[in-house]
């Protein structure tokens, strides 16, 4: 490991963190380099609720998230505030191991269009059926999508 990633190993990222199967991540500015210590890691395959919220991935770092074999049982991600944009949404639209995921929370990230048709268009996400994009942005799946604005 560099001198980017503060933790020497993955059980000091899980330490006090995991909660049966809920791994709670948030605000830990994890960046790409650190999140790696996860995605190589079996003992996420325990992990069916993912929050991931204010850390530093980008897409780069979900393009990692995407690709890992670990993540199968994983059917809520929280991905607000990550610097994620559309690119890294096509990363997740492709990810052949997340067809378990329901709900994707994306707020707070640079996203602008092509990765949100990526997804609509997803033929791995096959169960996610909720993700909200922006403050007021829910989108459902229902014989279709659907966007409802919230109040």
């Amino acid at each position: 490991m560099s001198e980017n990633c503060r933790f020497k190993n993955v059980e000091e990222i899980f330490e006090g963190r995991l909660r049966g199967n809920q791994l709670m991540l948030s605000g830990k500015g994890l960046n790409p380099e650190e999140a790696r210590l996860l995605w190589q890691a079996p003992r996420m395959m325990e992990v069916s609720w993912l929050d991931l919220d204010d850390n530093n991935l980008g897409d780069e770092g979900v393009r990692e998230l995407a690709e890992c074999a670990f993540l199968e049982n994983v059917q809520y991600l929280n991905l607000n505030q990550n610097k994620v944009g559309d690119e890294g949404l096509k990363y997740l639209a492709d990810a052949a191991h997340l067809g378990k995921l329901k709900r994707l929370h994306l707020k707070g990230n640079p996203v602008k269009g092509d990765g949100l048709l990526s997804l609509f268009n997803s033929e791995m996400l096959v169960n996610l059926s909720t993700f909200q994009v922006h403050e007021g942005w829910t989108c459902k799946k229902r014989e279709g999508w659907r966007y409802k604005p919230q109040s």
